[in-house]
Formats: C-alpha cells, sequence, structure tokens
C-alpha cells in the first residue's frame, strides 16, 4: 500500500467521511486555512465524539479501520498528528463525553498500542483498552 502523506490527509478524511465536511469548513471559516494539519485535524475529534455519541456503529467502526490505516500507512507525520492529535485528544474525552469500553472493539492493533503506551506513560487506566 502506498504510504499516506499530510498533504492530502484532510482531501482524503474529506473524501472518505463526507459528513465531517460540516465540522471542516466551520472549524475553516473561523479559524482561516493557513493552519498546519496538525491544527487541521482538531474538527476530526469533535465529529468523531459525535459520531461516537449517535452510537452510529458502522461510521465508528468506519472511522476506526481508517485511523488504523493512517497508523499503519502514514508518513511519520501524519503518524504523529493522528496519535498527539486525535487519538490523545479522544482520550481527553473519556469519561466525561464519551467511553472507550463502547467502542474499544473497533480499535486496531496500533491504535489500541499508542493508546496503552500513553496510559502507562501518563500513569492513567482508561477502561476499554
Amino acid at each position: 500500500m502506498e504510504e499516506i502523506s499530510d498533504k492530502g490527509l484532510m482531501d482524503l478524511i474529506k473524501e472518505k467521511f463526507p459528513k465531517f465536511i460540516p465540522y471542516w469548513e466551520s472549524y475553516i471559516n473561523y479559524w482561516g486555512s493557513d493552519l498546519g494539519i496538525t491544527v487541521q485535524t482538531t474538527p476530526l475529534t469533535k465529529y468523531v465524539v459525535d459520531v461516537i455519541k449517535s452510537k452510529d456503529e458502522n461510521e465508528i467502526k468506519r472511522i476506526f479501520i481508517f485511523i488504523e490505516n493512517l497508523m499503519c500507512n502514514g508518513n511519520e507525520y501524519v503518524k504523529t498528528v493522528i496519535a498527539t492529535e486525535f487519538l490523545e485528544a479522544l482520550l481527553n474525552k473519556d469519561p466525561d463525553e464519551i467511553q472507550f469500553i463502547n467502542f474499544s472493539q473497533y480499535l486496531g492493533k496500533e491504535t489500541i498500542g499508542y493508546l496503552r503506551a500513553w496510559n502507562e506513560f501518563n500513569g492513567t487506566e482508561t477502561e476499554g483498552l
């Protein structure tokens, strides 16, 4: 599989998840488009949290298959952005907004590995991981 680069990451996300586009547009309209890819992933977290809250299992599964693909096939920058900006932001939403126990079955091996390592680094525990 071809390595996924940061250059087309946001276009790829919008292509795979059309319901994400309003989140993206709202964010860009407010903050502008001259943001680095790290900051540009911020609305992805909001979108995914809303999907998890809606309990749309098909969309949750599709999202985390995609995230796992990025963690496995993204260039180093993409992997870092997804890990530190997206996955860590999701961990910060547990347990007040979302609970990993409710969707952890959709997480892939690399994703779970990163989340467990981050928990260990911080001396925390997240139910479901």
